[in-house]
């Protein structure tokens, strides 16, 4: 097997978190663990193969982002009472809270964001990456909506 099929089992492997691996390097240390002779990724046993990977991630040194998305069902708690919004927060060292973006109304009615979370928070992500911020992380459940660590996402060449 080639460098490159061996690559796509790779990042078969990592699905949508294969950009936060050196896939080149993965590919160079399982030849090297097989003295250049491999035939495919299942010539590892699941320890073997995920320890070799785990070398290899990306992202293991960047800080945890002080900044949260917060997606607000609460009518409450709404800027422009015209549907679920989204705003982004930066918790500061002296535990003040920052806005670093404005609330933006989504195109989910409060309605629909209350019954459907996924759909409110998937016009979140998409609303948020169009802007340039990545979701990292799970979305956690808070008395008004839910919040979810963010981060600039990386510029594109």
């Amino acid at each position: 097997m080639n460098r490159q099929d061996i690559a796509h089992q790779v990042s078969t492997t990592l699905g949508d978190h294969a950009d936060d691996y050196d896939i080149d390097g993965i590919v160079d240390d399982l030849v090297a663990a097989h003295d250049g002779q491999i035939n495919s990724i299942d010539d590892f046993d699941s320890e073997s193969y995920w320890a070799i990977v785990e070398t290899h991630d990306t992202t293991a040194d960047e800080p945890e982002p002080t900044t949260a998305a917060w997606l607000t069902l609460d009518a409450g708690c709404l800027i422009y009472n015209e549907g679920a919004e989204v705003g982004i927060l930066d918790h500061a060292d002296d535990a003040t809270l920052n806005e670093v973006l404005a609330p933006l109304t989504l195109p989910v009615s409060l309605t629909e964001a209350r019954d459907d979370h996924g759909k409110a928070m998937t016009a979140a992500k998409t609303r948020l990456a169009e802007l340039g911020w990545t979701i990292v992380g799970k979305w956690d459940a808070v008395d008004t909506g839910y919040t979810v660590k963010v981060r600039r996402a990386p510029a594109e060449n």
